[in-house]
């Protein structure tokens, strides 16, 4: 099928996200999903929140909980986070009771220290906050002295 231009995707979608990794996140109906440049969806599910793909999975939420996907639609792990961030250098953002660290594509924590806040990883470090103190860390969790 050939390729849609975003005008013809408007017609057919609420929303259009911008394409990545060979997918665009859309709003149809008040939920989100994933389609094709041909404007044919990735995958059934249909989520209350979707976001680009980054490093092969996508944010998204339903019932309240944050989680990744694969292109197909399949969860890439069981857990479910109060909120999780877009992949950056193998790790990821996620929210716990409260409290943030990374995680792996499976979904299991970097490491074992909870933060206040986290951001992402870039070139090889993170900004973190705990107990209004700001300093970076590594991907396995030690500081940056």
């Amino acid at each position: 099928m050939k390729e849609l231009s975003r005008k013809e995707l408007l017609k057919k979608y609420d929303l259009v996200g911008s394409f990545s990794e060979g997918l665009a996140w859309v709003k149809k109906d008040s939920k989100e999903f994933h389609i094709h440049p041909d404007g044919t969806p990735a995958y059934e599910e249909r989520y209350d929140f979707a976001y680009s793909f980054s490093e092969g999975l996508a944010v998204v939420k339903k019932d309240g909980k944050g989680f990744h996907i694969r292109s197909d639609g399949t969860p890439s792990y069981k857990e479910r986070y109060a909120g999780v961030g877009p992949f950056s250098e193998g790790l990821a953002w996620a929210d716990k009771d409260g409290k943030e660290f990374h995680i792996r594509p499976d979904g299991t924590p970097a490491y074992k220290e909870r933060y206040d806040s986290v951001g992402v990883f870039l070139e090889g470090l993170a900004w973190v906050r705990k107990d209004s103190k700001g300093f970076q860390i590594h991907p396995d969790g030690t500081r940056v002295d």
